[in-house]
C-alpha cells in the first residue's frame, strides 16, 4: 500500500478510489486529483452566489460527510448514470435518484479504501441529495467542520468538488499516520542493520542439513485437511446474469421481465463462495427446487468461464 504522509493523502487516496469506481460504473473518464485544505469559511465564500447540490452522508467511526458540487456537474453525473446521450437539464425524482446512487457507490469505495488504512470494516450512511439553501448552509458552514477542495474531472472537463468533514476526524487520522511513521522508521533501522551485517561479514561456514522425511510431512498435510471439514461454505446456483441501465432499473415494477444471458435449457452455474465449480440442471423434489450436477469443471475450464 502507498505510504500516506498527511491527512490530505488519506482523503485523496480514498477519493481516487471512489472516482475510479464511478468511472467504471458509467463507462466515462472520471478522475480526482489535487486536494487542497480549505477552512469552512473560505468554502462558504467560494460557493456564494452559485448553484450547488449537497450530498449528505457519513462513514461510521470516521466522520459525517458533505459533498458540494455545482448543479451542471451533478446533472452531468446523472446523465452518465442514466445512459442518456443528451445532457439532462433539470432535477427531478429520477435524476436525483441517479445522483444519489452515484455518490452511494463513490462513498462505498471511499469506505473500503479507508477500512484498509485503519484495519477495520466500516459502514456508510445512505446519501441524501439537497439543494444548497440557507437551511443547509446553517447545517454545514459552522465550527466543528473542515473542508477539502479537489480537482474533479468529468470526461476531460475540470471542475471543483468540495468535501466537508468533522474536525475530530483529524485526530483519528493523526494516530494512524503516527503508527505508519513509526513502522517506516523501524523498517529503515532493520534495513540499516542488514547492510551493516553484510559489510562486516568476512567468513562463510558450510551448513550441514539433517535428512528430510517426506512421508511424515504428507501425513501432517492429511491431518490438517481434517480440520477444515466442519467449515461451512456458501453454495449458490445462478440461473443467469444481465446488465441494465439505471433508468431501466428505476422503471421496473411488479410483473416486469428481465431477460438473462442464458438460453432456455442451458445448464445453470453452481458456485461455491462465489467461485464457479460445476454445471447442473434444475429439478423439483417434493415441491422444493434442487439442482442435479451434470459436470464438475476442471481448474482450466473454471479459469476460462471466469474470464
Amino acid at each position: 500500500m502507498k505510504t500516506l504522509k498527511s491527512i490530505e493523502d488519506i482523503w485523496l487516496s480514498a477519493m481516487k478510489a471512489s472516482a475510479t469506481t464511478l468511472s467504471a460504473l458509467v463507462g466515462k473518464n472520471i478522475s480526482v486529483s489535487n486536494v487542497e485544505r480549505r477552512s469552512i469559511e473560505k468554502i462558504g465564500m467560494e460557493v456564494l452566489g452559485k448553484s450547488y447540490i449537497v450530498i449528505s452522508s457519513g462513514i461510521s467511526e470516521i466522520s459525517k460527510l458533505f459533498f458540494l458540487i455545482e448543479d451542471r456537474d451533478a446533472l452531468a453525473i446523472a446523465t452518465f448514470m442514466m445512459g442518456e446521450e443528451n445532457l439532462i437539464t433539470e432535477f427531478n425524482e429520477i435524476s436525483l435518484s441517479a445522483i444519489s446512487e452515484a455518490f452511494s457507490q463513490m462513498i462505498s469505495a471511499m469506505a473500503l479504501s479507508l477500512s484498509e488504512i485503519i484495519g477495520k470494516k466500516i459502514q456508510i450512511e445512505s446519501p441524501q441529495v439537497l439543494q444548497l439553501d440557507d437551511n443547509v448552509r446553517e447545517m454545514i458552514f459552522k465550527d466543528g467542520f473542515i473542508g477539502f477542495k479537489y480537482r474533479f474531472s468529468l470526461e476531460g472537463t475540470d471542475t471543483a468538488l468540495y468535501q466537508i468533514v468533522e474536525k475530530e476526524t483529524e485526530e483519528k487520522f493523526k494516530s494512524i499516520l503516527s503508527v505508519e511513521t513509526t513502522n517506516n522508521k523501524k523498517e529503515e533501522i532493520n534495513e540499516s542493520k542488514i547492510s551493516v551485517v553484510e559489510d562486516t561479514t568476512t567468513t562463510v561456514q558450510p551448513v550441514t542439513f539433517q535428512p528430510l522425511s517426506p512421508s511424515k510431512e504428507k501425513e501432517e498435510k492429511v491431518g490438517n485437511l481434517d480440520l477444515l471439514k466442519d467449515v461451512p461454505i456458501q453454495v449458490s446456483v445462478e440461473l443467469g446474469r444481465t446488465k441494465i441501465l439505471i433508468k431501466d432499473l428505476l422503471a421496473l415494477s411488479s410483473g416486469s421481465i428481465i431477460e438473462l444471458d442464458k438460453l432456455a435449457g442451458e445448464p445453470v452455474d453452481i458456485l461455491v463462495n462465489g467461485k464457479l465449480i460445476a454445471k447442473g440442471e434444475v429439478v423439483v423434489i417434493d415441491e422444493n427446487f434442487g439442482v442435479r450436477i451434470t459436470e464438475i469443471l476442471s481448474p482450466e475450464k473454471r479459469l476460462e468461464e471466469e474470464q
